[in-house]
C-alpha cells in the first residue's frame, strides 16, 4: 500500500516547493508534481493522469488541498467516486480528510450527495431550456424527415441494389434512422403520411 502524494500549482499559487516539503514530511513514498501552464492558459494534466493510472486499491494519495486535485466541483466528485469504487484513499491535509478514518468516510458520503445533486441540477437546467425554447417557438431535436425521403429509404433498401450506408449517405440521415424506417410496418406508414 504506498503513499502517493501530489502537487500542482495555479494561476493564483506556482509554489511547489512548500507543497513538496509539507508531503514530504508526511511520508509520501513518491511524489508527481505538475505546473499551470501561464503563457497558454491552460492546465498539463498529463501527470495527474500518471497518478491515476499508479493507484490501485489500499492506496492513499495525499494532496495539500482539494483544490490542487480538482480544477472543478464535478471533477472532484468524478475523482472521488472513483476512488471509493476503486478502494483508494484520500487525504487533504488542509481540509483534514482522510478517507482511511470513519469521519473521512463521510466525506464519500458528502461527494456522492453533491454528484447526485449536479445531475439533478444539470437535469433541471436542460429542461428549463428546453421549455423557454418551445415558448419561443424553437422545437429542439433531430428535424423531422419528410415522408418522400422515408419512401425513397423504403425504397432503395428493398431494391437491394444499394448497400445500408449509400442509402444513408443518399437520403441525409443516419443509418439507425434508415433501419428505424425500413422496419415501419405499413400501418405506422401510413400514419405518417397523413
Amino acid at each position: 500500500m504506498k503513499i502517493i502524494g501530489y502537487a500542482r500549482t495555479t494561476i493564483t499559487d506556482d509554489d511547489l516547493d512548500t507543497q513538496i516539503k509539507v508531503l514530504s514530511d508526511y511520508g509520501c513514498d513518491h511524489i508527481y508534481q505538475e505546473s499551470f501552464d501561464v503563457t497558454n492558459d491552460t492546465h498539463v494534466i498529463s501527470e495527474l493522469e500518471t497518478v491515476l493510472n499508479s493507484l490501485a486499491a489500499g492506496d492513499t494519495l495525499v494532496i495539500c488541498r482539494l483544490n490542487r486535485l480538482g480544477r472543478s466541483t464535478r471533477q472532484l466528485t468524478e475523482l472521488t467516486q472513483t476512488f471509493k469504487g476503486s478502494g483508494i484513499h484520500l487525504v487533504s491535509l488542509d481540509e483534514e480528510i482522510d478517507t482511511r478514518d470513519p469521519m473521512g468516510k463521510i466525506y464519500f458520503k458528502l461527494m456522492d450527495g453533491l454528484a447526485a445533486m449536479e445531475c439533478d441540477l444539470i437535469k433541471e437546467r436542460t429542461l428549463i431550456g428546453l421549455n423557454n425554447a418551445r415558448k419561443n417557438g424553437k422545437i429542439g431535436g433531430r428535424p423531422k424527415i419528410d415522408v418522400r425521403t422515408i419512401k425513397k429509404i423504403r425504397h432503395l433498401y428493398h431494391e437491394k441494389k444499394e448497400t445500408i450506408q449509400f442509402i444513408s449517405s443518399k437520403c441525409n440521415v443516419s443509418v439507425g434512422t434508415c433501419y428505424k424506417y425500413i422496419n415501419l410496418s405499413e400501418t405506422e406508414l401510413a400514419k405518417l403520411s397523413q
